[in-house]
């Protein structure tokens, strides 16, 4: 009972101050990014430019079927400005090496044309057509973009020339070679004839919903490990925990009301940001459960780390050095073939895998198990926490 009243205190003494209230509005801004900045499905900003050498009615009839196709369709010519520029470029099956100096600014009117997925309808590339090689060339090179030439002999058969950046890797040259080695319908048919197997019927998230584990994960570890620090270091300079060492109170009672209050706002910035964006999809409960016991571990840790220092300056190098290794994990988790062993011994990457989890109704055993690990290693920082700074009462 006396904890609770410690606790109804400290939330009352929280609601007036800064730090109560930046978890919140954090998690408002994040919603809005997330429901008016990002997309749910990828808009493919990838773009070509090419040069046709043939006759422009060649040109228009393979334009209007691949249209007629619904593989692609036109969109408005667009206006593009290129500065003077000078460069060379080396053929790499000769060795050849020519020389371009543009010595002025130059506006070119260029038709585009929007390649779509046939079975999705959703754009795949935005290809603009010159009206010279000469000029693809230059435009190529000073938007550090892939250009093409596409020739037709007298026999009607097409050639292709690419000029690449230098970025490319080996496997988008092989597949240009590969790709013009046989016809697109021989290729489809090919692609067509390779038999898919799923293993499991599997939900995905969209761009959007997959954002939610991140801003979960940063709400409640990140932001829990700084805030809590930011109490500590607010009641030292304002001589509470120095009280302490006068006064019957249990010191770990003063340490837990502060995890409270640092739990109760990351269950409502959570469900800021989960709510609107998952709906019903998730197990809140598991979701609840799991996101308690992870801020619970990263408020632990900061108390730990507060003990140490004095003031928040003096902590700074400290604590970012923290955030920004706990934050390391989040490239794993968007370029998921970047996993190395030593990355998963983060904390902060079960929290993601564990969210991600539960928001595609996934391994419910694996959170559990985190949920367990986050809890034990959560009491034990909390012990070390509590034995500092009963060590540190006069500081």
């Amino acid at each position: 009972m006396k904890l609770l009243s410690s606790y109804i205190k400290e939330m009352k003494i929280a609601a007036r101050g800064f730090y109560f209230y930046i978890e919140i509005v954090m998690a408002i801004i994040l919603l809005a990014i997330l429901l008016f900045a990002v997309n749910e499905t990828s808009s493919s900003k990838s773009r070509e430019y090419l040069y046709y050498d043939m006759p422009q009615e060649v040109i228009q009839y393979m334009m209007e079927k691949n249209i007629a196709e619904g593989n692609s369709r036109f969109a408005e010519s667009v206006e593009l400005t290129v500065k003077p520029t000078e460069f060379e470029i080396t053929n790499q099956e000769t060795g050849e090496t020519k020389s371009y100096n543009f010595e002025e600014a130059a506006t070119f009117e260029l038709q585009t044309l929007e390649t779509l997925d046939p079975k999705t309808g959703e754009l795949v590339k935005t290809v603009y057509i010159t009206e010279s090689e000469e000029d693809m060339i230059r435009i190529a090179y000073s938007e550090s973009k892939l250009g093409a030439a596409i020739k037709m002999d007298e026999t009607g058969e097409l050639s292709y020339r690419y000029y690449l950046q230098g970025y490319e890797t080996d496997r988008m040259e092989n597949l240009l070679y590969i790709l013009h080695n046989e016809t697109p319908d021989v290729i489809e048919a090919q692609k067509d004839a390779q038999v898919v197997r799923t293993l499991d019927i599997t939900e995905k998230l969209n761009n959007r919903q997959n954002l939610v584990p991140v801003f979960i994960a940063f709400m409640g570890s990140l932001m829990g490990f700084f805030i809590v620090m930011a109490y500590i270091y607010l009641d030292k300079a304002e001589g509470v925990i120095r009280a302490f060492a006068v006064t019957p109170s249990s010191i770990w009672k003063y340490l837990i009301t502060k995890i409270m209050v640092i739990l109760s706002t990351v269950i409502v910035s959570t469900s800021i940001i989960t709510i609107p964006v998952m709906g019903g999809q998730p197990n809140y409960l598991l979701l609840y459960v799991f996101l308690l016991t992870t801020t619970f571990f990263m408020a632990s840790l900061g108390l730990l780390a507060a003990s140490f220092f004095d003031t928040l300056t003096k902590s700074f190098g400290a604590m970012y050095g923290i955030m920004i290794a706990l934050m390391i994990p989040a490239f794993s988790y968007f370029i998921p073939s970047f996993d190395p062993i030593w990355l998963r011994f983060f904390p902060t990457y079960p929290m993601l895998q564990g969210f991600k989890e539960i928001l595609l109704h996934g391994d419910a055993g694996y959170v559990l198990t985190f949920t367990f690990v986050f809890l034990a290693g959560g009491l034990v920082l909390f012990l070390l926490a509590n034995i500092r700074f009963k060590k540190t009462l006069t500081v």
